[in-house]
């Protein structure tokens, strides 16, 4: 698996499988939320930089991350009964650059869903920094196992 691309499997207790397209994978609809930032006793694994996985309830949502207040910006939180139907996919990367991300697509496929995504920043070198992707998608989504798969596409 190259640096790149990085595979998580999350269970998710759904029994419900991924529908199968011609050409293997379909875009499906998704939403970002960027009104949060990850609650500081959330860590890397050591001698890693990122994590990434599935939040399927608030509980676990609440448990990694919290509201950010962000001034002269319209915020969107994720409402409390969203994990009735939906989930939220996440990806934090820790480091001296404060990524902007920006989510080109989300594909499901026959190996679980891929958020395919770009990022832009400029390192730091006094600061450390723990940016965070937010997506949200429906359940049916999640093909059983739960796998999702997080690919950084171009710059």
């Amino acid at each position: 698996m190259n640096r790149r691309q990085f595979i998580a499997t999350a269970a998710v207790g759904i029994g419900m499988a991924a529908s199968a397209f011609a050409d293997g994978s379909t875009t499906i609809p998704f939403e970002t939320f960027d009104s949060y930032f990850v609650i500081n006793k959330i860590k890397p694994e050591k001698g890693k930089n990122c994590m990434f996985g599935v939040c399927t309830t608030r509980e676990q949502f609440d448990a990694m991350f919290h509201p950010a207040a962000i001034m002269f910006a319209k915020q969107k939180f994720v409402a409390e009964d969203y994990f009735k139907n939906c989930v939220i996919l996440y990806w934090i990367e820790w480091g001296n650059t404060p990524w902007d991300y920006t989510v080109q697509s989300v594909e499901q496929s026959d190996s679980g869903l891929v958020v395919k995504y770009t990022r832009e920043g400029e390192p730091s070198e006094t600061a450390y920094f723990a940016p965070i992707l937010l997506v949200g998608v429906k359940k049916t989504a999640l093909s059983a196992d739960g796998k999702v798969a997080f690919q950084l596409k171009g710059k």
